[in-house]
């Protein structure tokens, strides 16, 4: 949740410093808001299988993964000012979601394994 808040925080710098259409502007804005949004409800659906050990929860924390590195792509390459922080939190935020993506996998396999056992 920290790249996203420290997105937004530069969106924010960005939005008062550069010109931005505005149209843009609210079409961008709408994205973070999404963004944002999807990443909470990601989290939330990750712990909450971790916390219960339930493969429900996990598989859209896992279907939400996809979504996110979209977003972070879409904040890396195709947002109308791209700094250079935005493109390293977009990184940061890339390798994460890599990663709890594989761990996500492997916990939901080890959740199916102590549901088959008895």
């Amino acid at each position: 949740m920290s790249c996203v808040s420290c997105c937004t925080i530069n969106f924010t710098i960005n939005c008062t410093v550069l010109p931005y259409a505005s149209s843009t502007l609210a079409a961008e804005v709408s994205l973070l808001f999404l963004y944002a949004l999807c990443e909470a409800i990601r989290l939330y659906t990750g712990n909450k299988g971790n916390l219960t050990e339930t493969a429900f929860p996990m598989i859209v924390f896992l279907l939400l993964t996809l979504p996110m590195i979209m977003a972070y792509v879409f904040n890396m390459i195709f947002q109308t000012y791209v700094l250079h922080l935005d493109a390293i939190m977009s990184y940061i935020g890339i390798g994460f979601c890599g990663l709890e993506f594989i761990l996500g996998i492997v916990a939901l396999i080890q959740f199916s394994r102590s549901d088959l056992t008895p």
